[in-house]
């Protein structure tokens, strides 16, 4: 057993220990039980443990959807993966429920492993989400459990197992619910508040856009950096719409300022089908881990534009009321002003 902070350096952090309890282990069933997921979670996962786990383990995924923090599009992309089971704590109850609320709050943060073959088993709980933040970003604590045969693993794992076993046996299948709560999730951003205006400005000084999933574009084992963004989202940026232009032609420079490391200066493109793509700063050493789900902020800043990236809880929170004139791309991604 040893307990684990995320530092500020973040030599251990909740993924890392997962990682470790996983390679001791080299376990065939995996029972992760998390209050909430989010599609940066999701990417971060699995490039950490890569391609080999959905191959070679067995594993179940227990989810809350409490007050609608879980991201459906993360359900979707982790029930997708082979040899995968996801279920939803008190689903069936949560999806008829104004907001999502819970009756009783699923809030657990718990991964579980079992190598059948060698009946050892080990856990990583604490106080870490199925998220980019809460594996990897934010200040966590948390322990971690290896146990043999010899060690009586159950002295260890079996009294936090053996509860969210119980809980997964009454727990609703993730189809038998998907589709209403992503469709109950798509109406929850509120309306921009009644005194601002109700259309945007044309070139407005702060826009968003969901970032959605991200291509691979730096290859399989880093997190994308590669943003599309719908055609005319350069008026965002200041640039003016032209007809008969040319596919793959650069429209204009952009600089972006994040609050870790240094400026960066790209081109923002025509691409041949028609969008507009940019690359972002990388995402690593921009103290933002992974693209993946998050909503991207930008905000004018004479010749630059600073540039935040949220997960879409916080977003929501931040700016929710502040949003006017929201628009969807036929992928569903969202995007709009800020007033």
């Amino acid at each position: 057993m040893s307990s684990f902070v995320h530092s500020t350096n973040l030599d251990t952090t909740t993924m890392s220990e997962l990682l470790r309890v996983y390679g001791a282990l080299s376990p065939d069933r995996f029972f992760g039980c998390y209050a909430y997921a989010t599609q940066s979670g999701f990417r971060a996962f699995e490039l950490a443990v890569g391609n080999d786990f959905w191959r070679n383990t067995s594993s179940r995924w227990l989810f809350g959807i409490d007050y609608g923090r879980t991201d459906p599009r993360a359900l979707r992309e982790i029930a997708h993966r082979k040899n995968t089971e996801v279920r939803i704590f008190d689903g069936t109850w949560l999806v008829d429920q104004e907001g999502f609320l819970p009756r009783r709050d699923f809030h657990a943060k718990v991964a579980m492993m079992d190598n059948t073959k060698t009946k050892a088993s080990g856990m990583v709980l604490g106080s870490g989400n199925f998220s980019y933040n809460g594996l990897k970003r934010s200040v966590e604590a948390g322990a971690s459990f290896i146990a043999n045969l010899d060690k009586k693993p159950k002295d260890a794992v079996f009294p936090v197992k053996q509860p969210f076993e119980d809980m997964w046996s009454l727990a609703t299948p993730l189809n038998d619910v998907l589709d209403a709560y992503e469709a109950g999730k798509a109406q929850q951003m509120p309306a921009a508040d009644p005194g601002k205006p109700k259309k945007s400005l044309k070139i407005p000084k702060a826009f968003w856009i969901e970032a959605g999933y991200v291509t691979k574009n730096r290859g399989q084992d880093s997190p994308g950096n590669q943003i599309f963004f719908p055609k005319g989202f350069r008026t965002f940026f200041g640039f003016a719409s032209s007809a008969n232009e040319e596919k793959n032609s650069v429209i204009g420079h952009v600089t972006l300022k994040t609050l870790v490391g240094p400026s960066s200066t790209n081109n923002l493109r025509l691409n041949r089908n028609g969008m507009e793509k940019m690359s972002l700063p990388i995402p690593e050493t921009h103290g933002i881990g992974v693209y993946d789900g998050k909503v991207l902020v930008f905000e004018s800043a004479g010749t630059s534009f600073h540039m935040r990236a949220f997960e879409s809880i916080e977003f929501e929170a931040l700016y929710g009321r502040r949003v006017v004139d929201i628009k969807r791309m036929n992928g569903g991604r969202r995007y709009g002003a800020i007033v």
